[in-house]
């Protein structure tokens, strides 16, 4: 593919996963200390523990090694860069407490270097602590300190709200419409000494490269929230994650990535009890495969970089900046290239103006005279200025107050093509020099001053070219619109050495524009387009010729405007053609009596109830001092439910009385006699709170009682079946130096009262589950042991109406009912060369767990205590026909269960966020699809 990768194995991976990705089966293992936590903010070293790590090292870690770059061969490449070694493993926390144990990361390490890894070995400190970072001086904490090869940290920097370091201990910001914008100042306060900070750590950090393995990219989202990942993306709005890409190149950074550009679907029960179905994340790639607007303003920041990433490899703070402003927070700093082709400038503009004023003054200082030139940008965004930059047919450019998206360059021909974003503000500067200068977005005079000519723009998009003695400069003028589907193709000498194409300075061979999605496949030798139902056409800039007929050139219809820069008797170089003679345009199809609203109605209903005496039920376990064992822990009943049954007769007594104190972890479900009767849930996002989603859990909090007296059995022996379904969001994942993955699941303590123990032994719990270890997936269960059994089941006609032109079906559901599973079937037939992703509605009071082809796919809470009602089905688990959706489903309250297949209703192109169908024109809908195509070179 032509990408580089930072390989992150583990055997610690956190990401949000069940037990940080440690299997159940070695959490069961009790006498183990897991990621050698002893306590609570200490650990101690565990060989047996170890030995497990180094066992899981050894068998992924040459799968690896197979494709490290220092081990390429005539025909092939490798592509891992570097290794992490565990995830966020402090050394110390805030530079004091020592939580790190050096044999930990020796031993692993080690393992790495066995196992035949060669490339180098980094860290990701939680943050800038400076631990493990190689050949550093010894201290009070460390006399004799270990380090790996490169020292990496992650940076988050703006939290959502509702979970931020203060909702640990407080319970609070739970109303997205209350939530503040973010602070500027906390981004400053969280990146702009990084470089400072770290490079005086010494030792490896003073030389090595400025590394962040995890850039803030996004959140997540938890339990009991009531908004949801869209809330959460309007938040941070379309521009943040650009900020603290460029904020941090601004500090010296040349190795980073985003967590996460693309987040995805907690599939199963994969999360820990910190997230639920959807990792959306608020990323730059919405779940359901859409690049938001945010992720489309990073990318324009990424295709400049990449660009100029001969000049970007290494640069310097400048000490006294060329480009300043009177005005404060407009201008983060500046950087110089080293020990590159050219010593240019990249000047950080970050608009924190705090009266959020868009347009500002700055002052250029060139060859000891300051001329002023003008900036626009919005409050609260960002880009990157070039300056002391020579073109290829000679032009010197001072300064650029615009954004320039990408470069090409053809050093045969001395040509160099512009991709800017022109404003009426902003101007490029050049070094007086004599130049043809013609197109149709250019304002027609130059102003001169100082030896500098400054070339302004009266339109937001069109065409430049600036034409030397030598060669040629083009600019081509994206609007906004345009700009944010802005694609290019790098042919880097490293993958493509005997590619003629490959361009010089690492500047792409083809930019691309106007479709969805764009992709260069170098195996077809193709640009793959995806279009949604707005797109008209694409535009393709190259230096290859097409084989494709339907391409357009380009050609500007406005007369051609000339503006001279300099001496009319001096020797002009010109063309005749008019715009940019690589510049070429396909048009689309439209799309738009295509059809745009997506339903896929759900036939072939059939139910059948819970059969609760034929499940495989076992006694409790005891623990060495005979007390019973409820923790679903010990018995690998660690994916979605553990079910418990206790039999007892009713006492013999004229009016009977019984009660059930219950204590569990998380929901739990009181069914007697087949008829549920209530539940309750115990979580928390506070530290030190019972169900605590992260951190200690006071186990012994968190009891409620059940008053079982109406239900009890009056008839024929009087025997009852108390049921207590357990639903466990999930192990906790053992994060930073906190020691809460034993937090126990299932039921804490359970106690009939009312009951006389004659006629009650305690030996009557029993219980039931499904054992993760016998799973192929081991999070692909609701933790029923009927589930994948083909029991029959009875046909019925639940009610169907239209919202927002889909089917949603409707069924009654009481608790009288008790536990039911559903089945039902559609179609999901698309037409070829379309991509049409499927969007799950569900709503209504009631739980329920939804498989899709046999896969796990949804974790519904309608109660409230899961915010999610909308999920993606992967278009992969997604059959053209006899799609199977099986519903495990209860409810607490008599309601009315929701289902619908449909498309993803969203805002697009724009933030991706999910619109509410029923407030929408569906004669004016569409659905989010997209419909492929190519050009072929």
């Amino acid at each position: 593919m032509g990408i580089y990768v930072l390989a992150a194995p583990g055997p610690y991976i956190c990401a949000e996963s069940q037990g940080g990705g440690y299997p159940a089966w070695l959490v069961a293992k009790r006498q183990l200390r897991i990621r050698h936590n002893k306590i609570m903010l200490w650990r101690t070293y565990d060989p047996e523990f170890a030995s497990y790590e180094v066992q899981w090292m050894d068998n992924i870690l040459p799968i690896l090694a197979r494709h490290q770059i220092t081990d390429n061969t005539d025909t092939k490449r490798g592509c891992v860069l570097g290794v992490q070694i565990d995830n966020e493993l402090f050394e110390t926390m805030n530079g004091i407490l020592p939580v790190g144990l050096h044999d930990q990361m020796r031993i692993l390490a080690k393992a790495a270097r066995d196992a035949g890894i060669t490339v180098p070995l980094f860290t990701n400190d939680g943050f800038e602590e400076g631990g493990w970072i190689p050949h550093r001086p010894s201290n009070f904490w460390s006399k004799h300190p270990f380090g790996i090869d490169l020292y990496g940290f992650d940076k988050y920097v703006v939290f959502a709200p509702a979970s931020s370091p203060k909702s640990w201990l407080i319970d609070g910001d739970t109303v997205a419409n209350d939530w503040q914008d973010w602070d500027p100042k906390t981004v400053e306060k969280g990146m702009d000494k990084l470089e400072k900070t770290v490079r005086g750590y010494g030792g490896g950090a003073a030389q090595s490269p400025m590394f962040l393995p995890e850039m803030q990219g996004g959140w997540f989202n938890h339990y009991q929230l009531q908004h949801t990942y869209d809330q959460i993306y309007d938040f941070y709005g379309e521009h943040l994650t650009r900020i603290l890409f460029e904020t941090s190149l601004a500090q010296g950074v040349t190795a980073l990535g985003v967590y996460i550009p693309y987040g995805g679907t907690n599939w199963g029960t994969l999360g820990d009890p910190d997230v639920y179905t959807s990792y959306d994340y608020s990323a730059c790639i919405r779940e359901y495969g859409y690049t938001s607007s945010r992720g489309r303003q990073l990318r324009k920041a990424l295709l400049f970089v990449q660009s100029f990433e001969s000049l970007f490899a290494r640069t310097d703070a400048t000490r006294h900046p060329s480009v300043t402003s009177r005005t404060p927070h407009v201008i983060q700093r500046q950087r110089v290239s080293v020990d590159a082709e050219q010593n240019a400038t990249f000047t950080f503009f970050r608009n924190f103006d705090r009266e959020k004023r868009a347009v500002h003054d700055v002052f250029v200082n060139h060859e000891g005279h300051t001329f002023t030139m003008g900036v626009q940008f919005p409050y609260r965004t960002s880009f990157i200025a070039l300056g002391n930059y020579t073109t290829v047919n000679g032009l010197h450019l001072v300064q650029s107050t615009l954004p320039i998206l990408a470069r090409m360059v053809q050093p045969r021909t001395n040509e160099e093509i512009w991709f800017i974003e022109p404003n009426a503000v902003g101007a490029l500067a050049f070094v007086d020099k004599a130049m043809d200068v013609t197109g149709d977005m250019q304002h027609p005079v130059l102003q001169r001053q100082d030896g500098v000519s400054l070339l302004r723009f009266d339109k937001p998009r069109g065409w430049t070219k600036l034409t030397t003695t030598t060669g040629y400069l083009y600019l081509l003028g994206l609007d906004k619109e345009e700009a944010m589907t802005i694609y290019a193709d790098f042919q880097l000498p490293y993958w493509h050495k005997d590619t003629p194409n490959a361009a010089a300075s690492g500047a792409p061979h083809l930019v691309a524009w106007g479709a969805d999605t764009l992709y260069f496949d170098k195996k077809t030798n193709a640009l793959q387009i995806e279009q949604n139902v707005h797109d008209q056409k694409v535009h393709v800039v190259t230096w290859t010729h097409s084989k494709d007929a339907r391409l357009q050139p380009a050609t500007p219809q406005p007369p051609k405007m000339q503006t001279q820069a300099q001496d009319d008797d001096s020797a002009i170089l010109s063309s005749p053609s008019l715009g940019v003679p690589y510049h070429t345009v396909l048009p689309l199809a439209d799309h738009h009596q295509d059809t745009l609203v997506i339903d896929r109605p759900l036939t072939h209903w059939q139910t059948r109830d819970m059969q609760w005496d034929k499940l495989a039920w076992a006694p409790l376990a005891k623990d060495k001092k005979g007390n019973l064992l409820f923790d679903a822990i010990d018995y690998h009943f660690t994916s979605g439910h553990v079910l418990y049954r206790n039999v007892f007769t009713t006492p013999p007594t004229s009016s009977p009385r019984v009660q059930l104190t219950l204590n569990a972890r998380h929901r739990a479900t009181v069914i007697m006699n087949g008829r549920i009767l209530g539940g309750h849930t115990t979580y928390s996002r506070q530290l030190f709170m019972p169900g605590a989603k992260i951190g200690p859990d006071p186990y012994f909090l968190g009891s409620r009682t059940y008053d079982l007296t109406p239900y009890l059995s009056h008839e024929g022996d009087l025997n009852n079946t108390l049921i207590v379904l357990v639903d466990s969001f999930g192990l906790n994942r053992q994060a930073f130096i906190m020691n809460d993955i034993r937090n126990p699941r299932g039921i804490i303590k359970a106690k009939l009262h009312g009951i006389p123990l004659s006629t009650h032994p305690t030996h009557q719990w029993h219980i039931a589950g499904v054992d993760v270890r016998k799973l192929h997936e081991p999070f692909n269960s609701a933790g029923f042991p009927d589930e994948k059994l083909d029991v029959p089941m009875a046909s019925f006609k639940p009610q169907t109406s239209l919202s927002g032109g889909a089917s949603l079906t409707t069924i009654p559901l009481d608790p009288a009912q008790g536990v039911q599973w559903w089945q039902a079937s559609f179609s999901h037939k698309v037409p070829s060369k379309q991509r049409i992703p499927l969007c799950m509605h569900l709503d209504g009071e009631w739980t329920g767990k939804v498989f899709l082809n046999g896969k796990l796919i949804g974790l519904y809470y309608g109660n409230g205590d899961g915010p999610q009602h909308d999920f993606y089905l992967p278009d992969d688990w997604i059959q053209s026909s006899n799609n199977v959706l099986r519903i495990l489903a209860y409810a607490w309250t008599p309601t009315e269960a929701a289902v619908a297949i449909r498309g993803w209703r969203t805002d697009f192109p724009g933030s991706g966020n999910v619109l509410n169908v029923s407030q929408v024109d569906t004669r004016l809908a569409a659905d989010y699809m997209v419909w492929s195509d190519q050009i072929a070179f």
